[in-house]
């Protein structure tokens, strides 16, 4: 314990002295920190859609209209990439590169729809919204285009040009990669499947690219939009926002029109249900599809628009309050009010939080119920005809893979998640997380530009979760779905339109005073006592040594010296000091 009032001790000058020194010393490099604009990139033409970094150099890779960037982890631009104009015409199907098309042609911007980065191959995939969705090779050293296949149907993935609306996974098994894509159609349900895997060769011309991993005459490894469906609902489609892999499976976070509480008369009103979509990584016929409604209450007010997730690993503290192992992964999402406008969802906004435990229960018990014989498959959009579930033996365990029966699976029920923080101004967009020191610290970025930093340490409404600073990062423009860390963790990139933002995970050099620095509840800030600074425990020489480093605001030091002038020929001076550091003499 730090004592509560410290006594009355003697100290010689020449500590007085470099005590006083210090702080004069170390003041100018505080007010510098605490005004230095955070680093970005902001290329002419803006159009910045996607954002990937490379887990061991730190490398940044920016998508964008027309253009892919290589960054460096400063943000200084090292290489850039053109990828249009293509003259085109969207229904041309082949593209005009491959077969004549009747239509007129023009330049048309190549909107960056997915960028991903192939590590066993060392290699970029860019993937446009030109030539009906073809995707490009490009090696991660200088941006050379390895290739382009272009010439087989597979080889189209969607030519939507909707950008924030596919997402895609990279599966690498040894020397065997795949990649599992999830996309919108735009009513082309001849052209696209909505989700498929895809092989990813080794040689980027290699016929076999994007061929999907399985294909014979009754089933493959995709699955498609029915054309019924389509017909009802002209306007139907599945917008994919997040996808990640945990464990043996694949899973995407979508939106969708709600085809129960829409109406197919075009012209009344459009409700959206979002669903979480489970695949087995090793089920190449899709027999394991399950989807489920997800979502999350708080106070009455339902949240079903989902905007964007993050997976990670909870704290010590959020995990204990959780009941889970601090191994656990944890989802979380931000989700915007009701059911209505994709597009401009509401501002009221929820952050929520799913275990995977929970999700891995829910499909259990439905895939369980419906092997007993209970239900329907409810999956109206694909199947659009309610089939029963057919009784079996079958023992189903956390690890159940499909069968050629009682598949594709809907969830009857919605799935809903902890809110942890509402927002009803400003909008949460997008959102990431990390564990520091025990910590859950979540930096969620805005409609109009901010990133707010939000403390989650219990689940349990009388310690709520802390929102403890809010920056800006490109003010008016919303921050866009891909906020990612450095490999170090020392700093989060924010994507808006027109500018990629490196904003540290903490800036504790901007609080001048041990009370303002402890008082901002930043999990990161400790009062570093020798060296009179706000700062991390790492960056405090000696922190773990008894009362070297303040983590509450009342272990605050306040030296009151009297008299406050004093000769440096005096051999002593009798110093009042409240809450005394002992051992200065070792100084």
């Amino acid at each position: 314990m730090w004592p509560q009032q410290g006594p009355q001790c003697f100290i010689s000058p020449r500590i007085v002295v470099f005590l006083g020194l210090l702080t004069v010393c170390i003041s100018p490099h505080l007010s510098e920190g605490a005004s230095e604009p955070f680093r970005s990139f902001t290329p002419p033409d803006w159009g910045l859609t996607h954002l990937a970094i490379h887990n061991k150099t730190g490398d940044v890779y920016v998508g964008a209209v027309n253009w892919i960037y290589k960054l460096s982890s400063n943000l200084t631009k090292l290489r850039s990439h053109m990828t249009g104009p293509v003259v085109d015409n969207e229904k041309c199907y082949p593209p005009p590169s491959v077969q004549s098309c009747p239509h007129d042609l023009a330049p048309n911007s190549n909107v960056n729809k997915l960028l991903l980065i192939d590590y066993p191959q060392n290699r970029l995939i860019a993937c446009g919204s030109t030539s009906q969705g073809i995707c490009q090779f490009l090696r991660l050293d200088d941006l050379f285009k390895l290739g382009e296949p272009h010439h087989r149907k597979e080889h189209y993935l969607s030519s939507v040009i909707e950008s924030g609306t596919m997402s895609g996974v990279i599966i690498s098994e040894g020397l065997i990669s795949k990649l599992f894509i999830g996309t919108p159609i735009d009513g082309k349900s001849e052209y696209f499947p909505t989700l498929s895997s895809r092989k990813l060769m080794a040689n980027e011309e290699d016929a076999d690219m994007f061929s999907f991993v399985h294909q014979d005459e009754f089933v493959s490894s995709q699955l498609k939009i029915p054309s019924d469906t389509l017909s009802k609902f002209p306007t139907f489609d599945i917008y994919y926002i997040y996808s990640f892999s945990s464990e043996q499976f694949v899973y995407y976070l979508t939106l969708q029109l709600d085809t129960q509480l829409t109406s197919p008369d075009a012209s009344g009103e459009q409700f959206f249900t979002s669903k979480i979509v489970r695949l087995c990584i090793d089920d190449p016929r899709f027999y394991s599809y399950v989807e489920f409604p997800i979502g999350c209450t708080k106070d009455g007010v339902e949240y079903r628009l989902i905007q964007d997730a993050y997976l990670a690993k909870p704290g010590k503290h959020l995990a204990n309050s959780l009941g889970v192992s601090e191994h656990e992964d944890i989802l979380f999402t931000v989700f915007s009010q009701g059911q209505k406008n994709r597009v401009k969802p509401p501002k009221e906004s929820a952050l929520c939080l799913f275990t995977l435990t929970r999700i891995k229960e829910k499909i259990k018990e439905r895939i369980q119920s419906c092997y007993r014989g209970e239900g329907k498959l409810s999956l109206p959009w694909l199947l659009n005809k309610e089939l029963p579930c057919i009784n079996s033996p079958l023992q189903i365990d956390d690890n159940f893979c499909g069968q050629d029966f009682n598949q594709p699976l809907g969830g009857t029920s919605t799935i809903e998640g902890i809110p942890l923080f509402v927002d009803k101004d400003d909008g949460m967009t997008s959102v990431a997380a990390y564990d520091y020191r025990g910590n859950t610290v979540v930096f969620a970025g805005t409609r109009n530009g901010r990133m707010k930093k939000i403390l989650i340490n219990s689940v349990s409404p009388s310690r709520p979760a802390l929102l403890y600073e809010s920056v800006p990062v490109s003010e008016g423009s919303p921050v866009l779905r891909d906020m990612l860390f450095s490999p170090d963790l020392q700093f989060i990139y924010a994507l808006t339109d027109k500018q990629v933002t490196r904003v540290p995970v903490e800036r504790c050099s901007q609080y001048s005073s041990c009370s303002e620095c402890l008082s901002s509840r930043d999990p990161h800030c400790g009062w570093c006592v020798l060296h009179n600074i706000c700062s991390r425990r790492d960056r405090c020489e000696r922190a773990d040594e008894p009362q070297r480093f303040a983590s509450r605001v009342d272990q605050c030091v306040e030296l009151t010296v009297q008299p406050n002038n004093i000769s440096v020929t005096m051999a002593e001076v009798q110093v009042c000091v409240c809450l005394c550091v002992c051992e200065l003499e070792q100084i």
